[in-house]
């Protein structure tokens, strides 16, 4: 996506002194060319989880006593409600974005490190026990059977001190 332009008005810091809902005051970003190339795009997946407040409570209500509408309808005109619409469509239509994604976020965080080249092997195996819909386990214990785990040495910093 590219950067936002330089010009864009801040939303209110607090939703109660906002004019409209959260997704009123977004939606005037699809107004705007420059703006709507990227918010017709991003825009209806944070509307799925308007149901949460910043720390992630479940509210029916935004912070101005207005009611939160998760309805949602997406570029190619998809539409479903809330975080169980958003969790079937990421399950029906991408679910092998959403198991590559994760095992790549999982073993990077599993080995302190950016993933390389060279881990490519290991995420697909990660991937096939996610594929085969195995257990979470599954994909844990290809981490930790890794030379890439089992080897993983501590960083430069790390060995000086």
């Amino acid at each position: 996506l590219p950067k936002p332009p330089a010009n864009v008005p801040r939303l209110p810091e607090e939703e109660t002194a906002a004019e409209g809902t959260v997704r009123e005051m977004v939606a005037r970003h699809t107004r705007v060319p420059e703006c709507a190339t990227c918010h017709v795009r991003i825009d209806p997946f944070g509307f799925a989880l308007e149901q949460y407040d910043p720390i992630g409570r479940f509210r029916a209500k935004d912070l101005g006593g207005r009611p939160v509408d998760v309805s949602v309808q997406l570029k190619d005109g998809t539409q479903f409600e809330g975080l169980e619409g958003l969790r079937s469509w990421l399950l029906t239509r991408r679910r092998k974005d959403v198991e590559r994604t994760f095992s790549q976020k999982l073993l990077g965080y599993a080995l302190g490190r950016a993933t390389t080249l060279s881990d490519q092997p290991l995420l697909e195996e990660m991937v096939a026990e996610l594929e085969n819909e195995g257990p979470l386990s599954g994909a844990v214990q290809a981490i930790v059977r890794s030379k890439q785990f089992r080897f993983h040495r501590a960083s430069d910093a790390t060995r000086d001190e």
